[in-house]
C-alpha cells in the first residue's frame, strides 16, 4: 500500500499496483504546488486524491 504523507491512508496508487502510470488517478490532476512543498523529502511522496480536493475546497472558501 502506498501511504498518503498527510492524512497516512492509501492513495490508490496505480502505479505501485503494478498498471501503468497513465491509468493513474494522479496522472488526471494537478497537485497544488503548496501540498508538495509542505511533504517535500529525499524520496517520492503520493498525496491522495481525497487531501488534494481538501486542499482545493479549503482555498477556495
Amino acid at each position: 500500500m502506498s501511504e498518503c504523507p498527510l492524512c497516512r491512508e492509501n492513495n490508490h496508487c496505480a502505479i505501485e499496483a503494478g498498471e501503468k502510470p497513465e491509468t493513474c488517478w494522479c496522472m488526471r490532476v494537478a497537485i497544488p504546488l503548496q501540498l508538495l512543498e509542505a511533504v517535500s523529502t529525499n524520496k517520492e511522496v503520493c498525496i491522495c486524491q481525497k487531501c488534494i480536493e481538501k486542499y482545493e475546497k479549503d482555498a477556495c472558501s
